[in-house]
């Protein structure tokens, strides 16, 4: 029987340098020291954690993708199906099932001369270093798990995951100061982003008598935003937001109290009156218990008596998830369907049996902030079915930072105080807008208008051919948001310059970085969209596209597709489409990817 040759990882690397003599001692003590203190791990897994601190993907290219494929299913047998998930991940457009499907191919194949060199070599092609590896003969090849335990990769590899990219950094150098200011509190990137988006969210609320037309209709700039990521990743700073809506919320629960104490004294003089002298007397009316934060943790009912009492205007809040879809699943009234329509300012009719009382919801005007897991997100919302989906911007995440020092802050501020002071910023400008005698119509100029619908019309076509229909309705209101943010970012520079004219014209800049927000943000959604619950089937022009090379020919192509059981026929038709897109430049038999 032919013994397998292992693969020497040391040799390979060190095959053209000049040998020395050994130096006994030294390797014998650093040896013992650093494989006795802690458990060793395979060539494989070092690299592979590697590119998990650097969250480095080395599966762009579809060939790339097979031979790692091969590589491990060579090397490993059935015990590599958890490093190629692994190394998989890291795609953006990584599916499970496609991955797995993949390797059950690797498994079968046979001839393709491809060993685990492969996978060492395109590691240090993108720069992953391959050096300080224990010697190969302190390392065992792993054991081949249980068939009745799921191994730890096997887990990780289940869960969802995202590689989504960050907001540009010259967003940050171009936004308004109050929000330059307040991220500037943070140092990672990450952290940046979510505070920025919350804060976007809770002032989108906080700006009465601001209204754009779009389609003819007027819009104010409430947004709903979703901080995904898993359990203890950084979606904490979210909680700073909530800070610049405060001083508004405490300024209506204060004027409420007030109102509901003068209630009860006018009751309780009313109620001393004898029969004679209440005649010609109106009896008190109690006042409604208004809130500018409005809690999700209640029945349906409550909310939506909370949201009528609130002039039907507000924010909500949440930091788990999970407690707005569990509102959601409450049997009293259609309480997504009131979240939907106030997306849109639409009007609807509620009717609570209980009471026989009717409430008729009037022009919503409604924000939402949110943070959970990918799980609280299929929960909330497990398809794109009903429209709650699209009304949403999505900011997606992985952390992959080490432990930091909890006690060594970016800035050497009381970071409490320095975010009430934003919120009472945010508090005048609310009463400077309140005090308008009419609206301010905020509008985009003629040549922003074109370049807009140029943007969208691209972006539209584009997610409706890689995606399908299922994706259309976030690509149309993703228009919409970004007007809002526009509309948001414009109304913040009357901090900085004092101008609240009528109408009031979005300067360039800002249009420029609402654009550069919402496009970045597309690639989240796309993300979460493609991580929903039974989603796997989804998007599959998308995940041929991707697979294919930055050049190819008809041959090439058609491998492609072959891998993803993607008939011959479709294939044709999907490159016709990249073509017709402009995703593809044709010339004879060769394709070339436009260069991003």
């Amino acid at each position: 029987m032919t013994v397998k040759k292992k693969f020497d990882i040391d040799y390979w690397l060190n095959k053209d340098k000049p040998t020395k003599e050994p130096q006994q001692n030294k390797i014998a003590n650093t040896s013992i020291k650093s494989y006795t203190e802690a458990p060793a791990l395979n060539d494989v897994e070092i690299i592979i954690k590697r590119l998990e601190e650097t969250h480095t993907d080395i599966t762009a290219n579809y060939s790339d993708w097979r031979d790692i494929g091969f590589a491990l299913a060579e090397e490993f047998g059935e015990s590599g199906r958890s490093y190629f998930h692994s190394v998989s991940r890291f795609y953006s457009e990584y599916s499970y099932a496609v991955c797995d499907k993949q390797f059950d191919k690797c498994l079968k194949a046979t001839g393709h001369g491809v060993t685990i060199k492969t996978f060492f070599h395109l590691a240090q092609q993108a720069g992953i270093s391959l050096v300080t590896i224990p010697p190969r003969n302190t390392i065992d090849k792993p054991n081949k798990p249980n068939s009745n335990i799921k191994s730890e990769y096997t887990e990780e590899a289940n869960e969802v995951t995202f590689n989504t990219p960050q907001i540009p950094s010259e967003v940050y150098r171009q936004l308004p100061e109050i929000l330059k200011e307040s991220t500037d509190m943070f140092k990672d990137a990450i952290e940046k982003d979510v505070l920025l988006i919350g804060i976007l969210s809770v002032i989108s609320g906080c700006l009465p008598n601001i209204e754009g037309i779009y389609f003819d209709e007027p819009v104010s700039a409430h947004l709903y935003s979703f901080i995904t990521a898993p359990a203890g990743s950084g979606k904490g700073k979210l909680k700073w937001a909530k800070y610049f809506g405060m001083k508004i919320h405490k300024s209506v629960v204060e004027q409420s109290n007030r109102a509901k104490e003068e209630y009860e004294y006018e009751l309780e003089n009313y109620n001393n009156l004898n029969k004679n002298q209440r005649q010609g007397t109106e009896k008190p009316k109690e006042p409604k218990r208004k809130m500018f934060y409005i809690p999700a943790n209640s029945s349906s009912s409550a909310f939506i008596q909370a949201l009528s009492d609130n002039d039907f205007k507000g924010i909500i809040f949440e930091t788990e998830a999970d407690t707005l879809a569990g509102t959601l699943k409450q049997d009293w009234g259609n309480f997504s369907d009131v979240l939907r329509k106030a997306f849109h300012h639409e009007s609807t009719n509620m009717f609570r049996r209980k009471d026989n009382e009717h409430i008729e919801v009037e022009d919503p005007h409604l924000a939402i902030a949110l943070s959970g897991t990918p799980k609280q997100v299929h929960n909330m919302m497990p398809d794109v079915e009903n429209g709650l989906f699209s009304r949403f911007l999505y900011y997606a995440f992985e952390d992959y930072s080490d432990f930091k020092n909890p006690f060594v802050s970016h800035q050497r501020v009381n970071y409490t105080e320095f975010f009430e002071e934003k919120g009472s910023q945010i508090y005048d400008l609310h009463q400077i807008l309140i005090d308008q005698p009419k609206p301010i119509q905020f509008c985009f100029t003629a040549e922003q208008g074109e370049v807009f619908t140029e943007q969208f019309n691209i972006l539209y076509k584009r997610n409706r051919m890689l995606l399908g229909n299922d994706f259309n309705a976030n690509s149309r209101r993703l228009g919409l948001i970004t007007f809002r943010i526009a509309m948001v970012l414009r109304t913040l520079r009357i901090l900085e310059d004092g101008d609240y004219s009528n109408p009031l014209i979005c300067n360039e800049t800002d249009f420029k970085t609402a654009i550069q927000i919402a496009f970045t943000l597309e690639k989240h959604a796309i993300a979460v969209f493609q991580n929903l619950p039974n989603n796997d089937l989804k998007g599959v022009k998308l995940k041929f596209y991707n697979a294919l090379p930055n050049a190819f020919n008809r041959q090439g192509y058609l491998a492609v597709a072959k891998e993803l059981d993607i008939k011959d026929k479709t294939a044709e038709k999907y490159i016709g489409q990249f073509k017709e897109n402009k995703l593809l430049n044709h010339s004879h038999n060769s394709y070339q990817k436009p260069e991003s």
